[in-house]
């Protein structure tokens, strides 16, 4: 398997069971096009703006809601009809995340978000240790970060339109980034102040 970001606007998502795992699972994807489908809802999903279609699932009925879906998720309590899920989706192209059952094409990660993102996975051996990173990289991980990431685009933008040569506008960032007296103004939430320094650099170089 190989890691890829991909963009979810407009793409249809179906989520089959709507007991505990499900939930987790809709509440995940619950800002994309998505649709829960199961006999039976978890209070929970009061709270979430999702839409959901109450009947029972069969295999008869499988293909009437997994048309034009980008990725469906069988998390029902039932094997055999994950199972017979999976084999319809896949017969359609249609990736497949599996929650129990024969194994399908994608692996939903743990995550980091901030103007970064970080995604764990242990390619579905073992989501204890996926948590644990995630908690460990969450404490280590200060909001320093995101603000570097916020400064290397306004620089970046910056960059575009006084230097025309790539290169030259990489070694800027590298620096920037390497730049101590910028991490230390960012750890203190001195944003305008790292900015000021960035744009010293840019000068030091133009001069």
């Amino acid at each position: 398997m190989k890691p890829l970001i991909v963009s979810l606007e407009n793409k249809k998502i179906v989520i089959f069971g709507g007991g505990s795992v499900g939930l987790r699972k809709a509440k995940y994807f619950k800002e994309t096009k998505l649709t829960v489908v199961s006999d039976r809802f978890h209070p929970e999903f009061k709270k979430l703006d999702v839409t959901q279609k109450q009947t029972k699932i069969t295999p008869k009925n499988i293909n009437r809601f997994i048309e034009n879906a980008f990725l469906v998720i069988p998390a029902l309590d039932n094997k055999e009809l994950n199972n017979k899920i999976t084999k319809q989706a896949m017969s359609k192209n249609i990736l497949v995340n599996q929650v129990d059952g024969e194994e399908g094409d994608v692996i939903i990660p743990s995550t980091i978000q901030d103007e970064y993102l970080i995604s764990i996975s242990s390619l579905g051996r073992s989501p204890a240790f996926c948590k644990y990173m995630r908690k460990k990289l969450e404490k280590e991980l200060g909001p320093e970060y995101g603000l570097m990431v916020k400064l290397q685009d306004e620089i970046r933008e910056t960059l575009k339109k006084e230097i025309k040569n790539q290169k030259e506008r990489q070694e800027i960032l590298w620096r920037v980034i390497e730049s101590e007296e910028i991490w230390s103004l960012l750890r203190k939430n001195f944003y305008q102040k790292a900015v000021k320094k960035s744009r010293e650099i840019i000068g030091e170089r133009n001069g």
